[in-house]
């Protein structure tokens, strides 16, 4: 159990990271549900040859690869509640990284799912 927790952290740093990566770049883009159908073309065309977004893309493959491994080990539904830790990286490093400011109450909601996590960890 412990060793799947360690890959779980693991893909969890992955993948929070890579949200936060996704963000950063997508930032740049502007809001593509507000583009006219002749602003979608070269905004789509920014967003995949942004080096943020396609960072963010690697890292969030690479979370599934690892995600794949930790399925053929523990069960689905240990599993996706666990990597829901990234919940924490996210915030962590939407606040370095963006420059976002998490609430008390989002740290508090946070919080709860981590201590769901642990519950689910020793089932």
């Amino acid at each position: 159990m412990i060793k799947t927790f360690c890959i779980v952290l693991i893909a969890v740093t992955i993948g929070g990271t890579g949200h936060v990566l996704l963000s950063k770049g997508m930032s740049t883009i502007g809001d593509m549900t507000e583009a006219g159908p002749g602003m979608l073309g070269p905004m789509a065309w920014r967003a995949v040859t942004n080096h943020w977004v396609m960072l963010g893309v690697a890292l969030q493959a690479t979370f599934f690869c690892v995600y794949l491994m930790l399925l053929s080990r523990a069960k689905i539904t240990q599993v996706l509640p666990m990597t829901a830790m990234d919940y924490v990286v996210v915030a962590l490093l939407a606040q370095a990284i963006l420059g976002e400011t998490v609430s008390l109450t989002r740290w508090a909601g946070i919080g709860f799912v981590t201590a769901g996590v642990l519950l689910i960890s020793r089932t």
